[in-house]
Formats: C-alpha cells, structure tokens, sequence
C-alpha cells in the first residue's frame, strides 16, 4: 500500500535520481546530526528520490505550494 504525502520540495535533505543513494544520505546525515523524529525516503512523480524530515509532512489540506511524494521508506 502507497502513502502519499506533501512536502515543500525546498525542504529536501537530499535529492538523486537513484534510490540507493538517496536512502544512504539519509543514513550518514541521521548518523551525523542529532535529529527529533524520523526521516522520510520518498519519491516525485518525475522519478527523483528526496530524503525530508517526517515532520515536515503537509496534509492534503494544507498542499498548497507542496509537491506530492510516495513514500518508500521510514527511518
């Protein structure tokens, strides 16, 4: 089952094109920042993979001026 999800596309921690990558930027910067909550692994509708703090997720009512992502993974 997919999840979607609003994010600020500014707000990215990372962005590639390869998924692999994306989720190991997320690895080193949760392993080198002291961060409150989990991060998100998600993918756009052109194919890039973006890493966002879970917080910083907008519900559907809120989207405006937000791009919406599938996550892929949490963490």
């Amino acid at each position: 089952m997919s999840e979607s999800i609003f994010f600020n596309q500014g707000d990215a921690l990372a962005r590639d094109f390869d998924y692999s990558a994306a989720r190991r930027s997320a690895q080193i910067y949760k392993a080198r920042n002291e961060i409150q909550g989990g991060l998100v692994v998600a993918k756009d509708d052109s194919g890039k993979f973006s890493v966002f703090y879970e917080s910083d997720a907008a519900p559907s009512d809120d989207a405006a001026g937000k791009e919406k992502y599938t996550v892929l993974e949490r963490l």
